[in-house]
């Protein structure tokens, strides 16, 4: 059974971040853990950075413009892009794993 968690009261972030925790659950909780414990000085620890979760930033402009709905993220350079997303799955990361 598909465990539900309520990330947010915005829709858009409760939606992506969502989404990241499904990609992480994929993964594998076990693994996800050993990542945490061996790259705890990491924002993502190292999760994304080793081409666990989307590598491409296309992929993951999609992840926030089509499926989570955030418009302005058209606008942001790759590297902001990139940034925010590995943020965003360490936060995943260190408070539901």
């Amino acid at each position: 059974m598909k465990q539900t968690i309520k990330f947010s009261k915005n829709q858009k972030l409760n939606t992506l971040l969502s989404t990241i925790y499904d990609e992480l659950m994929e993964l594998g909780v076990e693994d996800v853990k050993r990542y945490k414990n061996a790259f705890p000085n990491e924002t993502d620890f190292n999760i994304v950075q080793y081409g666990n979760l989307r590598i491409y930033y296309g992929n993951i402009r999609q992840l926030y413009s089509l499926e989570s709905g955030y418009k302005s993220v058209k606008s942001w350079s790759n590297q902001k892009l990139w940034e925010t997303y590995k943020r965003q799955v360490g936060y995943v990361v260190r408070n539901y794993f």
